[in-house]
């Protein structure tokens, strides 16, 4: 399933934190942040280049289920239109 565009520009964290993507995606994207070597810190207010962090969902996109991608998909939908 292809990202929302948007989506793109969002650490896996700010994903977690700011959609309602269900607790069991919240743990997974929660994992993949924790375990990301080069990624965004946390908290971290200052504009970013998404692909410049391996917790980015560019760069995380393909190691969603088609299930989770949709659930991303339409919880960014919900909020952002």
């Amino acid at each position: 399933m292809r990202m929302n565009e948007s989506l793109g520009y969002w650490t896996a964290d700010e994903v977690a934190e700011c959609l309602d993507v269900g607790m069991e995606l919240y743990g997974k994207l929660w994992k993949l942040t924790n375990n990301s070597i080069n990624r965004k810190p946390l908290g971290g207010e200052e504009p970013i280049i998404a692909d410049t962090y391996s917790n980015n969902m560019k760069q995380l996109w393909n190691q969603f289920t088609e299930e989770e991608q949709r659930v991303m998909n339409d919880a960014y939908r919900r909020c952002y239109g």
